[in-house]
């Protein structure tokens, strides 16, 4: 599988990605926290994969919404999918690694998304289940474009001294690769605190 390479501009307030994702971080600060990663892998790549990440509660909770559908019915699939998005985006850093992250990149792919959502949604119809076609179709199109996830993000960011989830998330894609290819992560510990003068510097 081709790996997609994140197109990013750096800023004094930090990285934008074309995406849209913000990470308060400079590219030399990222470097310098594992040196010998980045030896191995780019700066785009690694950003790339945190996106992936950042991107799974939609893509995990239109997977896990469109199965639901399919097999325990409307009702059952939105509660699942309304207790698990919160729940995943709040805490998907502790899952990250490397060898799943080789997972969520195929199921962010755009293109198996839609495909499991036509042949799903599609079934909901030929059966004349149109209550079900009609909301799921809603469902995909609110998680599709991360709304769900956004309303969750107005509740994290009210947290005081944390971290936003999107800095949270590369730390750990760098702290869990460095791991995975045995270098130095020491540095590693210093993002954090970086993170936090930089948006306490852009707020002055």
């Amino acid at each position: 599988m081709k790996r997609t390479e994140a197109t990013f501009i750096e800023t004094p307030k930090g990285i934008f990605t074309a995406a849209g994702n913000w990470f308060y971080i400079t590219v030399d600060n990222l470097r310098s926290y594992a040196p010998g990663l980045f030896r191995k892998h780019s700066v785009e790549e690694i950003i790339s994969d945190a996106e992936v990440w950042i991107r799974s509660p939609d893509s995990l909770s239109i997977t896990l919404f469109m199965f639901t559908l399919l097999v325990a019915g409307i009702e059952v699939a939105v509660i699942v999918t309304v207790l698990f998005l919160p729940f995943w985006h709040l805490n998907k850093s502790a899952f990250i690694n490397y060898p799943t992250t080789k997972l969520m990149r195929l199921i962010d792919k755009e293109a198996f998304l839609i495909l499991l959502s036509i042949m799903v949604l599609s079934w909901m119809g030929m059966n004349e289940n149109y209550t079900s076609l009609v909301v799921g179709l809603l469902f995909f199109l609110v998680l599709k474009f991360g709304g769900f996830r956004k309303l969750v993000d107005i509740y994290y960011q009210r947290q005081p001294h944390k971290i936003p989830l999107n800095d949270r998330i590369l730390k750990m894609v760098v702290l869990k690769y460095a791991m995975h290819e045995d270098v130095n992560v020491d540095e590693v510990k210093k993002m954090e605190t970086d993170v936090l003068n930089m948006i306490s510097k852009n707020k002055k």
